[in-house]
């Protein structure tokens, strides 16, 4: 769950002088490397990268999400047979991959974060760290699941040794911790890319209101020419279907 002293990212002040349409237009990416480079920052693309590899393992776990639940219903329809069987094995190897793709984008987040000192960032970190670290520790256990078997030099860390890997529904449990990887995680997942990204923008657009004021109005402005032909482009089409 969120942390309940910690508030989503607020937009910077200057703003709520601009169309919420315009704002969404803006290329995150774009506007993340105009700041750096107006913050003279020599690290330019390493941050840029990275939030763009992030969207990639957001994709890579909604894959793997839709796995999940594919392997939880082929289980549940066929169990007795050698296919069920199977497929209980993947499932386990899906829901691996589910957790690498939430670490690397944890790890990945926390890297644009360090790297640029942005606020904003920092924030949306502390507001879902618990969240995170929750699936950053599954992926520990499944990577270093030999150590805790029977005999194996972490056993000890296990609250209910015996419990090694399960699942009850859409939820792992593995030595008495229980784990939602179902739907919910997705969206709550989704809820995570989505405001850090927004974070980075904020942030973003306000480091260059204070260095590159300039640059800051081109962008807004081409943002705005964007969304009015986009509108006028959807009103013409809307005249031409009325009068077919």
């Amino acid at each position: 769950m969120p942390n309940p002293k910690v508030g989503p990212p607020n937009p910077p002040a200057f703003l709520a002088q601009i169309p919420k349409a315009v704002v969404r237009s803006l290329d995150v990416s774009e506007i993340l490397r105009d700041a750096l480079n107006s913050m003279k920052n020599p690290e330019v693309y390493g941050p840029m990268i990275a939030l763009n590899t992030i969207e990639s393992y957001f994709e890579a776990a909604k894959l793997q999400q839709r796995r999940i639940e594919r392997a939880k219903v082929s289980i549940h329809k066929s169990f007795s047979n050698a296919t069920g069987v199977r497929r209980g094995r993947n499932l386990f190897y899906d829901v691996h991959f589910y957790l690498i793709s939430w670490a690397r984008i944890a790890k990945l987040a926390r890297f644009i974060q360090q790297a640029t000192r942005f606020s904003r960032t920092g924030l949306v970190l502390r507001l879902y760290a618990a969240d995170l670290k929750d699936r950053i520790d599954a992926r520990d256990h499944l990577e270093h699941f030999e150590e805790r078997l029977p005999g194996g030099k972490n056993r000890r860390k296990l609250a209910i040794p015996n419990d090694l890997l399960n699942m009850a529904n859409q939820y792992l449990t593995y030595g008495g911790r229980k784990l939602d990887i179902g739907p919910d995680s997705i969206r709550l997942l989704k809820t995570i890319r989505d405001e850090f990204f927004i974070a980075v923008l904020y942030d973003s657009l306000e480091k260059l209101a204070t260095t590159n004021q300039n640059r800051l109005s081109d962008l807004l402005n081409a943002a705005a020419s964007k969304v009015h032909i986009a509108r006028t482009t959807r009103k013409i089409k809307r005249m031409m279907k009325d009068e077919m």
